[in-house]
């Protein structure tokens, strides 16, 4: 039995969605989908009858970016449907430095959406409610069968869950403008471009890219000038950094952090390595240059960059403004190999220790278990890689199209996935994103820049252990 809701209480379309089809904008995305669970789905889910919470509120607090705040309503109005409950939404700009205040203060909120990697700090200060049985005993959930293994592990600190997935790895990806593959007179040439590999062939080849030289070379090929002003440059790949990095040591056999001792690999050359490919030669070949957006999405979602490396949400968020893209998995740093990727699960609810409505807070966090609930996030940017496995063959990854296509081939990275892990200041993906942007500047070379990861994560490691 899963928690059973009205088909109006799923209707609520999606505002981005929405807001581009008032633009006359054409979209692959259709209006929100409903679940529709067979019973195979539903094996070793859990099994949550609504409580009544009439008259009880709850404080939710999650971050403040649009994506993110229409999925929390839409969470929100199916429970409060379901449990008669108030759910106050209170989204953070910062919500990692707020949650940390909050969470030391008196007053915090009863359910917090914090990823995973970035809730160290809290667990090791006592500050989140350990939820393995409360929540996911109490209903029953089948933990193996139900969760992708990076999602779950994301919350799990010794053997013990502080938290409920909503997500499983959203950075192997890259999106790519296929009006520009087309422009280039590139879309059936399987030697350039993944994208002309067949559904049916997919496996070795066709669901990512088969080396960075392959990438690069794509990227130079629908490069748009004028002269020698540059319109859209080749690629982007602009934070998230920390995660391709983790990546790309991975592929090469070198795992970046070691939990029981406490130690960085990054000062060695598959790190000088790996950083080389990431920044400096995609400079030196003139397809990328360090732009004033944000993000490698943002970047894409502009106009700015053909290809956006790092962040699966890219294709999609590019689509909602009119172009036409699709999504494949990253390249391996050995040539001619499926990507292994060093997951970081992704957003998730947890419960401060302090809150003060914790009996409803944890029916919350029940709730978030279900197919439905776990239905409603995964639609998140037109479809996001999913925490819960039973969501793969769901009606949201159905379809012939570009955006389709590729959300399909960014869920054949599932397998060869694998948590970066915990342990770690969650401070340090920031750090080497600011350490990286030096290469990016020029300021100094990718081996001293791989000297400068290893100096500063250690001793950023130092002050989170000894804090």
């Amino acid at each position: 039995m899963t928690i059973k809701l009205n088909r109006r209480h799923f209707m609520a379309g999606s505002a981005a969605f929405a807001a581009g089809a008032a633009a006359g904008l054409s979209s692959p995305f259709s209006a929100e989908l409903v679940p529709q669970p067979t019973a195979e789905n539903l094996v070793g889910g859990p099994n949550w009858t609504a409580p009544d919470l009439s008259g009880q509120t709850i404080r939710l607090w999650g971050l403040n970016y649009a994506p993110h705040v229409e999925r929390y309503q839409m969470l929100i109005d199916q429970f409060t449907k379901a449990t008669n409950a108030v759910v106050r939404l209170e989204p953070q700009d910062e919500i990692a430095k707020n949650a940390m205040t909050a969470l030391a203060g008196s007053n915090p909120p009863d359910v917090l959406c914090l990823m995973g990697r970035m809730s160290d700090g809290l667990v090791k200060l006592g500050g989140l409610l350990d939820v393995t049985d409360a929540v996911f005993g109490d209903v029953g959930v089948d933990m193996d069968a139900w969760w992708f293994g990076d999602a779950m592990e994301a919350y799990t600190w010794d053997g013990r869950a502080y938290g409920v997935p909503l997500e499983s790895n959203a950075l192997s990806g890259c999106g790519v403008r296929t009006d520009l593959v087309a422009g280039a007179g590139l879309l059936n040439d399987a030697s350039i471009w993944p994208g002309a590999v067949p559904e049916a062939e997919w496996g070795t080849h066709g669901t990512h890219f088969d080396s960075y030289e392959q990438m690069f070379e794509l990227a130079a090929a629908i490069q748009q000038k004028t002269g020698e002003t540059v319109n859209v440059w080749g690629q982007n790949r602009q934070t998230w950094e920390f995660q391709g990095l983790a990546s790309m040591l991975w592929q090469q056999g070198v795992r970046w952090f070691d939990k029981e001792s406490n130690e960085f690999a990054l000062d060695n050359d598959e790190c000088t390595l790996a950083l080389e490919y990431m920044v400096t030669r995609p400079y030196g070949l003139g397809i990328e240059s360090k732009l004033a957006v944000e993000t490698s999405v943002a970047a894409f979602a502009a106009g700015q960059a053909a290809i956006a490396i790092g962040n699966s949400s890219a294709a999609g968020e590019g689509a909602k403004v009119g172009f036409e893209a699709t999504s494949l998995l990253v390249p391996s740093m050995i040539a001619g190999e499926k990507p292994k990727i060093m997951g970081e699960g992704g957003w998730g609810f947890e419960i401060p220790t302090r809150a003060k409505n914790q009996k409803a807070a944890i029916e919350f966090l029940k709730f978030a278990t279900t197919y439905e609930a776990q239905f409603t996030w995964s639609q998140i940017y037109g479809g996001l890689t999913p925490a819960c496995a039973a969501l793969v063959k769901s009606d949201i990854y159905a379809g012939d199209n570009d955006i389709k296509r590729g959300q399909r081939r960014l869920l054949a990275a599932i397998d060869s996935t694998t948590y970066l892990g915990n342990g770690f200041d969650p401070q340090i993906p920031n750090l080497f994103n600011q350490v990286i942007s030096t290469l990016r500047e020029g300021k100094l070379t990718a081996r001293e820049t791989a000297a400068e990861l290893q100096r500063q994560a250690a001793a950023q490691q130092v002050r989170f252990i000894n804090g």
